[in-house]
């Protein structure tokens, strides 16, 4: 793998939360565990936000993470930012590109509040 190119855009380092079967239980049920890893060169960049207001209020917010590629993301995953714990929202997609040079994985992630 090629090291990422040195891009201002890059400066975020990220935390990513797989779930991992470790094995399963006397039914035969898998087993899941958190496995935490950082990641750094991303780009955390926020899209939108909507809020419904139905007896309580929700808020949906959205943000594009771009990252070095290969980063082994699944829908499954989750990534945590300063603090906010997001979830991966789709497939992300590991981008090509001529020659390699910008190269990336990137994913939608969202954050429900309320």
């Amino acid at each position: 793998m090629t090291p990422p190119i040195r891009n201002p855009l890059r400066r975020d380092t990220v935390v990513v939360v797989d779930r991992v079967v470790v094995g399963q239980d006397e039914r035969g049920q898998d087993v899941y565990e958190d496995t935490e890893r950082e990641v750094s060169h991303c780009n955390m960049q926020p899209i939108a936000s909507t809020e419904a207001n139905d007896g309580r209020t929700q808020v949906v917010t959205r943000w594009r993470l771009a990252g070095p590629p290969g980063m082994g993301l699944t829908p499954l995953s989750r990534v945590r930012h300063r603090g906010v714990t997001y979830e991966v929202d789709g497939d992300p997609g590991d981008h090509g590109s001529y020659g390699g040079l910008l190269d990336h994985t990137e994913t939608l992630l969202k954050v429900v509040t309320g």
